[in-house]
């Protein structure tokens, strides 16, 4: 069953975001439960998130968030983190996931859902490829850390 996060799946989820940190040898999460209840629940909303529930256990789950272009007027969703536990894959799971996630792009009226894939990530390219999902090849994911957003931020 998919299903919207509730509050008190804050620490679950958490826990989840923790193996998937692992798994892609990323740092692990610094977030505690009560900043993913303010941020998913709070008066500044940050993001919805989907989990995957299987035998009254969290076995997956989905951030999402809003984008927008305004030069081209079009609505996207930013799929943050998307992860199976291990013991729910090739069941299912992620493509029940996958499509919860594109309803809910499409009641927002989106156009497209995009995601970063960790280039590593093999079992996750596969999977994706079987949804038919392309990368984009016209685009590059860029980033600026915290320590570049702050020497910028103090230019000028």
């Amino acid at each position: 069953m998919i299903r919207p996060m509730r509050a008190e799946d804050a620490a679950k989820v958490l826990d989840m975001a923790r193996e998937l940190a692992l798994a892609v040898a990323d740092p692990e999460p610094r977030l505690v439960p009560s900043g993913l209840v303010r941020d998913g629940f709070g008066p500044e909303r940050w993001f919805d998130c989907l989990v995957a529930e299987a035998a009254g256990r969290l076995v997956g789950y989905a951030v999402l968030c809003k984008g927008f272009e305004a030069h081209t007027g079009m609505r996207r969703l930013w799929i943050g983190d998307f992860y199976v536990r291990p013991m729910a894959r090739r069941r299912g799971t992620g493509r029940a996931l996958m499509a919860a996630i594109a309803r809910h792009a499409l009641q927002q009226g989106c156009e497209a859902v995009y995601w970063e894939l960790w280039r590593m990530n093999s079992a996750g390219a596969a999977f994706y490829r079987t949804l038919e999902a392309e990368a984009a090849a016209d685009l590059a994911v860029m980033r600026l850390d915290k320590a570049r957003l702050a020497a910028i931020g103090a230019a000028n």
